[in-house]
């Protein structure tokens, strides 16, 4: 049997994936930036007013979510970015007093301590959820920003009421079409499925655009799942189900090679998420992915800042994020390198266009016009291409941390450019030499949940308890097929001699699913 293979480099590298529609995303993401910060700057709160855009993150947590969830949704990411942005200022003021009266500049660990146990909970949390991008990176780039306000005069009381004011103003701006349309994400869903399966089975269509295809239909089910439209006859249920089928009748069993983690598709719809109490649950297995990604982020953070301290740059904040950013998105040693080059020459990119930033005498509201287009660039791309999304952050990022004011380019980009050079190392030696044999635990640990899971449901016998058990192991056989997709791409050999067993698993798991609902579509 074929095992899965990684995209082609070129397509790791330069590829940028059609998403559906993004621009009202997009727009989104520009508005709840601008909304607040215009506001300020009228107020005569010119010098700080931007700093709104760390809560304002929050909106980009909504997008592709029904309006019944994503109010939620953004709510609790607002109120992380708004703790966060008080625990960064917070730090950084310390930092900052400690430092000026004198003390050493291995205070500066402090931060980078801060911002390890940050980005560990935060992709511990995201990696049990699946939750997918942008994960951990904006709560840890909020810290890594607020951080350096404190040494421009911002007050952490400031920092915290701005970032409040953008957290508010992603809330209204993501629900700003409920009133007039309110099936808007999930007819854009659909429209995605519909299209991505058009290209999937048109003539000459590439494995990538049948694992995008398939992809869109699991994001597609769960948008109507979260709707609460699943099971009903309604029109969107009646157009996603013809598309599904014709696209599980021409993908079953082909380029099972270029397999992802919902490559499994089958004529009967996708089940909703397992309860958040089951995801982390799962998640802290011990032998699992979840607690290899924290494993390698405590490591990685700590050495990427004490390396950036020595090398006697003025903050080793970047160097922190830089090395997390690689390593809080999975174990996968190959997706992880062509990471680390992204983050790279994403961030020269994003140097340059600081330096044209940098050589224009932006007004106050121009400049606040800036973030908020920078932002909308961030979640254009942040999915799609990671160094793409680079050239915007690293304008963003450094443009907030000083309060819009002229900076000392040629020292700005000297740092930068260093603390890139040692997060990267630091993040891809940690990636190949922390934990190594990990693929084989973490693969042999899903395959274990799975089995274990198809036991309860053989042993179970209430309608309640059976469906909520096919919800975990659908889930499950995911995981699986996650961890599979790793060790292949880690250790072909070692995957090839039991890759016949953990199909057979996966084929007896979705037989048993189909037992107990059937080809409901």
């Amino acid at each position: 049997m074929p095992i899965p293979a990684p995209a082609p480099a070129r397509s790791l590298l330069l590829g940028v994936p059609k998403l559906g529609r993004r621009w009202p995303g997009v727009v989104r993401a520009g508005v709840a930036v601008g909304l607040p910060a215009l506001a300020g700057v009228a107020l005569g709160h010119s010098a700080v007013a931007a700093t709104a855009t760390l809560g304002a993150f929050a909106v980009v947590y909504g997008e592709g979510r029904a309006y019944r969830v994503r109010w939620r949704v953004v709510s609790i990411a607002a109120a992380v970015m708004v703790l966060l942005a008080g625990v960064g200022a917070a730090v950084g003021a310390f930092v900052h007093d400690a430092t000026a009266a004198g003390g050493s500049a291995l205070w500066g660990m402090a931060l980078v301590l801060a911002m390890t146990v940050v980005v560990a909970v935060c992709a511990f949390v995201v990696d049990g959820l699946r939750l997918g991008a942008p994960g951990a990176f904006l709560p840890l780039l909020t810290v890594e920003i607020s951080s350096a306000l404190p040494a421009l005069g911002v007050s952490v009381a400031e920092v915290t009421a701005w970032a409040a004011a953008g957290a508010v103003s992603a809330l209204i701006v993501s629900m700003s079409g409920l009133i007039v349309r309110p099936r808007t994400p999930e007819r854009a869903a659909v429209a995605t499925a519909v299209a991505a399966v058009d290209t999937a089975l048109s003539d000459g269509s590439s494995p990538g655009s049948r694992r995008d295809a398939v992809r869109s239909l699991h994001a597609a089910w769960q948008c109507l799942h979260d709707a609460a439209l699943v099971g009903g006859d309604h029109p969107l249920t009646r157009t996603l189900r013809a598309a599904h089928l014709r696209c599980a009748a021409t993908v079953d069993g082909v380029d099972a090679d270029h397999a992802s983690d919902v490559d499994d598709l089958r004529p009967q719809v996708p089940l909703p998420r397992p309860s958040i109490r089951y995801r982390l649950g799962r998640a802290s297995h011990l032998r699992g992915r979840s607690w290899t990604i924290v494993a390698r982020l405590l490591v990685a953070c700590p050495a990427a800042g004490l390396l950036a301290l020595g090398f006697g740059v003025g903050r080793p904040d970047w160097a922190v994020i830089t090395a997390a950013m690689i390593l809080h998105q999975g174990p996968d040693r190959v997706l992880g390198t062509y990471r680390g080059l992204h983050r790279f020459f994403g961030t020269v990119l994003g140097l340059v266009v600081l330096a044209v930033l940098s050589s224009l005498d932006l007004s106050a509201a121009v400049l606040v016009l800036v973030v908020a287009g920078l932002m909308a660039g961030i979640e254009a791309f942040l999915v799609r291409n990671y160094g793409l999304a680079m050239v915007f952050i690293t304008p963003l990022a450094l443009v907030l941390g000083s309060r819009g004011t002229h900076v000392d380019l040629m020292t700005v980009s000297r740092d930068r450019l260093v603390e890139t050079v040692l997060g990267v190392a630091v993040a891809l030696v940690v990636l190949w030499t922390v934990l190594p044999g990990s693929y084989r635990r973490i693969l042999s640990d899903a395959d274990e949940q799975v089995a274990a899971t198809i036991g309860r449901l053989g042993d179970a016998r209430e309608p309640g308890a059976v469906a909520e058990l096919c919800r975990d192991l659908e889930f499950d056989l995911h995981a699986s097929t996650t961890a599979a997709i790793t060790a292949a791409h880690t250790d072909p050999a070692w995957t090839r001699d039991r890759w016949r067993e953990h199909h057979h698993l996966h084929e007896l798991g979705y037989r048993i699913l189909t037992r107990h609902f059937g080809p409901r579509l």
